[in-house]
């Protein structure tokens, strides 16, 4: 009976390794990403293209029901919401963002769906199955026309396809609305060791944009309404295609609100976009709550502030935020500009198809208010008169109203264009239903671990008492497996912390 036991549980014992192995990786995984709240994801070739129906939207945010929050107790609920599921996609390896912009970035009446090459449309579903992302300049697949930020969309020569010149200043650029430089780094450092650099790959705030304004006008100046006396980079006078004015309206000069410090203003159409993805940056990056012990250029802590910020590239901290702005002028831009339908349409096809999160601002508007108070603006649409700091009003997804406010539709924007074919209510639902929320990734389930554990630990003790109170060989084997056992998980373990 002995040695039958014993040949039970030899090659149990042998397998202890491996078992504990696997689970010390999952759980050191899963560590990695909830650093960052994100978990690497493929890009998916399965595009759905369904506006996301209204009680979807205010499902989404259904945990700030009855709470009547306002002010910084609304950013700290925010968080865990926008966090939970959340993908990343790489923004330092390979062309991950650059791709994911045929979709999200696209100018879907310049490149309707039913045109798409690499992948079947459906207009009575309206997905794309099947889809082939480009890969380079000699291979671009689809390459559709993009939507690009800070060029003048009205202007046949400002458009650019998704892989015409890619980083330098005559195309196109990945740019972040919130710099790379405050807050969150700017080197790819972070990413090596399996770390994840979410805030760097957000897309709700990486957009496809015009390279020379990115790089030479925006730069890592904050926002702000530029003095029209003192304006220091004439980005339309500076920069044209062909001969074309194709970036008019873009300037870098002084701070018309504060009347010194260097700031950027970006074209009117593109002014509210730019303030709700910072809206956006505060919501989901913060450390309000004060619990966040992840806090790094990955996952940074984030404030929107009334001071220009220094040009030096700083980095947050868990218990230090690093502030961006100007916050008065991004409120009155939020007003200026009002949520259109390319920007609803952007946030639906980030939340269904890439990082699987929402941009409050743009789905209930009136929240900025609830947050950051308001501005009185005089005629001419550019001088700020007042700042009320006060918060107006308390959220409530179940009430509030979704996309309050919302302006016209852009030209070369909108979803809803007849040459793409918008769904039925019944098969928006449907989609809404399959394809809503964000993906838990691919960890194992709890139980399962603590069955495996528990199974491994019962083994451990069967060997414990055979290597005490057996005899002769069993008990010989049975201390060799228990040397062996600690041996190799010690040896996997510094494995893992080098």
């Amino acid at each position: 009976m002995k040695k039958r036991l014993l040949l039970t549980l030899i090659p149990l014992a042998l397998a202890l390794p491996a078992v504990s192995s696997f689970i010390a990786y999952q759980n050191e995984a899963i560590g990695v990403y909830a650093a960052s709240g994100y978990t690497n994801s493929k890009l998916p070739t399965t595009i759905d293209l369904n506006p996301v129906a209204e009680t979807d939207i205010r499902s989404y945010y259904a945990d700030l029901n009855g709470k009547d929050l306002n002010g910084e107790n609304l950013l700290k609920a925010l968080k865990p919401i926008l966090k939970e599921g959340q993908l990343y996609h790489s923004y330092d390896s390979g062309s991950s963002v650059w791709q994911a912009y045929e979709i999200t970035d696209r100018d879907w009446e310049l490149s309707p769906a039913s045109s798409t090459t690499y992948g079947t449309y459906d207009p009575a579903t309206n997905v794309i199955t099947d889809y082939v992302y480009g890969k380079s300049y000699a291979d671009p697949k689809n390459n559709p026309y993009q939507h690009l930020f800070y060029r003048n969309h009205d202007v046949p020569e400002a458009r650019w396809k998704a892989w015409d010149h890619h980083g330098d200043n005559a195309g196109t650029d990945r740019e972040h609305i919130w710099p790379k430089g405050h807050g969150f780094g700017e080197d790819d450092a972070q990413e090596k060791g399996g770390k994840v650099p979410g805030a760097r790959g957000d897309l709700h705030h990486l957009v496809a944009s015009d390279s020379y304004v990115n790089s030479s006008s925006h730069n890592y100046y904050s926002y702000g309404f530029v003095d029209p006396s003192k304006i220091e980079d004439d980005a339309g006078a500076n920069f044209k295609i062909d001969g074309k004015t194709v970036v008019a309206g873009n300037y870098r000069g002084t701070s018309q609100t504060l009347g010194e410090g260097m700031v950027f203003e970006p074209q009117d159409s593109e002014k509210g976009d730019i303030a709700r993805a910072c809206f956006y940056m505060v919501a989901r990056y913060n450390n309000l709550a004060g619990d966040d012990p992840n806090i790094d250029s990955g996952n940074p802590n984030l404030t929107l502030i009334d001071t220009v910020s220094p040009k030096e590239t700083n980095v947050s901290t868990a218990s230090t935020p690093t502030g961006y702005g100007l916050l008065t002028d991004l409120l009155a831009w939020h007003k200026l500009d009002p949520v259109d339908d390319y920007e609803i349409h952007r946030n639906d096809l980030i939340y269904r198809n890439y990082d699987k999160n929402r941009n409050p601002f743009i789905d209930f508007p009136e929240w900025v208010d609830m947050i950051w108070g308001t501005v009185t603006l005089g005629e001419d649409g550019r001088t700020i008169l007042s700042r009320d700091a006060t918060p107006r009003g308390k959220a409530s997804p179940s009430s509030d109203a979704v996309y309050a406010g919302k302006g016209g539709e852009e030209s070369s924007s909108s979803p809803a264009s007849s040459s793409v074919a918008p769904a039925s209510s019944s098969q928006q639902t449907s989609a809404a239903s399959s394809s809503s929320g964000g993906d838990k990734g691919s960890s194992l389930p709890l139980p399962l671990i603590i069955g495996i554990v528990a199974g491994v630990a019962l083994i451990v003790i069967i060997l414990i008492i055979v290597a005490t109170k057996g005899k002769g060989k069993a008990k010989k084997n049975a201390r060799k497996v228990i040397k062996k056992t600690v041996k190799s998980a010690t040896k996997s373990s510094s494995k893992k912390k080098k």
